[in-house]
């Protein structure tokens, strides 16, 4: 065997490990979380209160309550970035700073040979360019100004004050548009002019690897529902028997019941986000580790195929039935009575595995 093959063995067997504990800690997890959400939930239910938001009851300090209303900014501060002299009559102002980066795309063919393509964009976020497949990409290490959020003080939701994590939470709902940047602008930085709704340093309308772009985008007076705990007026956390937490805002008006309902939604759909994820990644685990089989045969045009055909097949079966195992195992954890069912759905999974490894040989 040449060292190349050696290699691939090796790195395949000991990538496959890797990643099969990755799919085993997330399906764990998932599990574990699942439950511990959904058992908060529950215990919300019966514990929480409507009540109106225009007047704070006394008898509610300290326990769970849901309101709803909307955001009151008669009284709050104005939050302005003291950079470049911005601000708006909001909840919260957000500057997102953008640095125009290349971009790699990568795709490996059916001979394992990787092909990249490289674009320029705008990201929020820096792009590292070490690890590129090609040299003659490189993107800045550092940005000169970084993205922020500005909380305003004394934000009201009838005769609450909204703490400045709710606040955080909520997605803004206006932009500064170019005509109120060219007003408000009045704090020039060296090099940053307003141009297409954005202060930046491109020259001409010609962007250039590392130049940046500054958006403002802020939130309004908007109806917005709450579920936490009273305290005074103001709000807290409740923490449920589990440790988790139960600390919301919506934009809208819902009544607790309509909060709850959407916490079971996110948790549902969560689930099986990571339960997909984790069987996914633990049947690459089984294609990695059998990788080096069909390095072996793919030199071979009809073997490589059925080779490549097979090993993908019992990955499959492999990854999906272990992937049951481990939520099995975790139900008994977490819930013992569901957990009977998969063992039954595993058990025929292998059976049928042994069958078809028996007619194949």
């Amino acid at each position: 065997m040449s060292k190349t093959e050696t290699t691939k063995k090796g790195g395949g067997i000991l990538g496959g490990l890797i990643l099969l504990l990755v799919g085993i800690g997330i399906l764990w997890y998932n599990e574990g979380r699942t439950v511990a959400t959904q058992s908060t939930i529950n215990e919300a239910k019966k514990n929480y209160t409507d009540v109106s938001s225009k007047k704070i009851d006394e008898k509610y300090d300290g326990k769970l309550i849901a309101t709803k209303g909307k955001i009151d900014l008669s009284e709050a501060s104005t939050p302005t970035d003291s950079t470049f002299g911005i601000s708006a009559k909001a909840a919260k102002l957000v500057r997102t700073v953008e640095v125009y980066q290349w971009k790699e795309n990568c795709e490996t063919d059916d001979n394992d040979q990787k092909n990249c393509t490289y674009e320029k964009v705008w990201e929020d976020r820096l792009i590292d360019s070490s690890d590129f497949e090609k040299s003659g990409h490189d993107n800045p290490t550092t940005v000169p100004y970084e993205s922020e959020t500005y909380i305003a003080d004394n934000v009201k939701l009838g005769a609450f004050t909204l703490p400045e994590e709710l606040i955080k939470s909520l997605s803004t709902n206006k932009t500064k548009s170019n005509s109120n940047l060219t007003e408000e602008y009045t704090k020039p930085v060296e090099g940053i002019t307003v141009s297409n709704n954005y202060l930046t340093n491109v020259k001409d309308n010609s962007p250039e690897i590392g130049n940046i772009r500054i958006s403002f985008s802020y939130l309004t007076e908007e109806n917005v529902s709450v579920m936490a705990v009273q305290n005074g007026d103001t709000f807290e956390a409740f923490t449920s028997k589990k440790g988790k937490d139960v600390y919301k805002i919506l934009k809208g008006n819902y009544t607790g019941a309509q909060i709850l309902a959407n916490m079971a939604k996110t948790n549902k759909t969560l689930k099986w986000i990571l339960r997909i994820v984790g069987i996914l990644i633990t049947i690459s685990a089984f294609s990695s580790m059998f990788s080096f089989i069909t390095n072996l045969t793919d030199r071979i045009p009809i073997l490589g195929k059925i080779v490549s055909g097979a090993t993908g097949l019992i990955s499959a079966i492999l990854g999906f039935s272990l992937s049951l195992i481990v939520i099995a195992i975790a139900w008994f954890r977490y819930r013992p009575l569901l957990s009977i069912i998969l063992l039954v759905v595993v058990i025929g999974l292998v059976v049928f595995l042994k069958v078809y490894q028996k007619n194949k040989q």
